[in-house]
């Protein structure tokens, strides 16, 4: 019987592809076994430039960007640096986490990217999924013991602000257990605890304020905590606030106090007791 033999170059081929695939998969499900072989670094990158890839930097963003996790786990594996970043200072995880692709940021996190990189905007990929609204990936970049819970970009609110006025009761909670500043401010200059008054949330109130929350900080125009508690009607947030040391004789940048605000929205019982508060200093 005449042997058949293959083509060395689809020998290869199949070699490679076949043993990158199991690898790229088992790592993608957090499985990978110790015992199992890993291709070599020379072996990946046949395999990457196979599928279309140049072993550099800019194919591996396309990767990501293209959410080809197979190939992004193969850049991974041989020895691609996870941190490289595009014009524009963004990272894969950055990108990743902008477009809400949470596949591509397990597999970039587990693949050794930072977490607390910026972009040249300023923006974190905590701060970009937050921006675009992606509750997955923000979570998953949540759970992350390394993540640094206040950093801040030039607009847009804090992580913590965030979950505030979500009324994330929860996360709001872990996020002071980790450290993060109730001061902050964003680009408007408010608070967490502005957020927590106006939402009325007196369990927020609280935990911010046990976590050193200042009950007088004012906003950009001037505006206090107890001012936003004054305008919507949070009657219950107010009390709080006066108890926890807020000054309701603080006048905003049009001389407006916490009662006039009240006044102003037609919230008359919490108007009057503010106005009480105020003559009682």
């Amino acid at each position: 019987m005449q042997e058949v033999t293959q083509d060395p170059k689809t020998a290869l081929k199949t070699f490679v592809i076949a043993t990158l695939a199991v690898v790229a998969l088992s790592d993608l499900a957090g499985c990978g076994s110790a015992a199992r072989p890993k291709p070599s670094p020379e072996a990946v990158k046949q395999f990457l430039q196979l599928r279309g890839y140049q072993f550099n930097g800019k194919a591996f963003l396309a990767a990501a960007a293209a959410s080809d996790v197979v190939a992004v786990n193969g850049f991974l594996a041989a020895g691609i640096d996870p941190n490289v970043k595009d014009d524009d200072g963004a990272t894969a995880l950055i990108s990743a986490a902008w477009h809400g692709n949470d596949e591509i940021v397990s597999a970039l996190l587990r693949g050794g990217a930072d977490v607390n990189l910026k972009d040249n905007a300023g923006f974190t990929a905590i701060l970009r999924a937050i921006q675009n609204k992606h509750d997955e990936v923000a979570t998953t970049l949540l759970a992350q013991p390394k993540l640094d819970v206040n950093a801040t970009a030039p607009s847009g609110p804090t992580v913590l602000m965030t979950y505030v006025w979500r009324e994330d009761n929860e996360t709001v909670r872990n996020l002071l257990a980790r450290g993060a500043n109730p001061n902050l401010r964003d680009e408007d200059g408010d608070t967490a605890l502005h957020g927590a008054a106006l939402r009325g949330n007196v369990y927020l109130l609280k935990l911010l304020l046990d976590a050193g929350a200042n009950p007088n900080a004012r906003n950009k125009l001037g505006g206090t905590a107890l001012m936003w508690a004054g305008s919507y009607g949070q009657e219950e947030a107010a009390r709080v606030l006066v108890e926890r040391g807020a000054d309701p004789s603080l006048k905003d940048n049009d001389g407006m106090t916490a009662a006039a605000w009240a006044d102003k929205n037609k919230r008359d019982e919490l108007a009057q007791f503010l106005r009480t508060v105020e003559k009682a200093r």
